[in-house]
């Protein structure tokens, strides 16, 4: 692939909290279709670099470059609208609201309500459990349930990229077989 392919390029990111340097001379790229992995320890700096790329931690050096544009000062939000999802670790799904309305959440920055409905109607099918759960509170769905709905929320908002933050983290190994090969059936899909 050439380097037009790049969708994501970092270039010597360094990113603390406060005095402590989590992050230093972090560089990659990932080109479009790719699935990339960052694998390390607990304590490596997985999440400091997804919440760096995502625009919650302001780097103290180095950029963040996504599709050619740089990134590196922009706010989430911004991020968000320019296509670039970040499901964090932990889920984080709105346990008072149901499946159907977290859904919606994660279409907040859209204005093609039947885009959303059919982009809906679709990561039903990649997660059909959640289809059958959709008027329930998030809350009450089981650790797997959720990071799928986390992952279906992130889907409805019709991105170019997902950075998915500790995706198994506390599934089953059958669990984690499934989404693993879910995301790689998206991938492959949706590119």
């Amino acid at each position: 692939m050439s380097g037009g392919d790049e969708i994501l390029v970092l270039s010597n990111v360094e990113s603390a909290y406060g005095p402590i340097r989590a992050i230093r001379g972090v560089s990659l790229k990932v080109r479009r279709g790719e699935i990339a992995t960052v694998l390390g320890s607990n304590g490596a700096g997985k999440t400091t670099i997804l919440k760096t790329i995502s625009g919650i931690i302001d780097p103290r050096r180095g950029s963040v470059h996504f599709k050619g544009d740089d990134i590196t000062a922009n706010d989430p939000a911004s991020i968000v609208r320019r296509g670039l999802l970040h499901v964090p670790e932990g889920r984080e799904v709105f346990p008072l609201l149901s499946v159907h309305d977290n859904l919606l959440m994660g279409a907040y920055t859209r204005a093609d309500r039947d885009g959303v409905m059919r982009d809906m109607e679709k990561a039903f099918t990649y997660f059909p459990i959640l289809k059958e759960r959709e008027r329930q509170e998030a809350g009450l769905l089981s650790g797997g349930q959720q990071q799928m709905l986390a992952i279906a929320r992130a889907l409805v908002a019709a991105p170019e990229m997902i950075l998915l933050d500790e995706p198994s983290l506390g599934l089953s190994p059958k669990l984690t077989r499934e989404i693993f090969e879910i995301v790689v059936r998206i991938n492959r899909e949706r590119g």
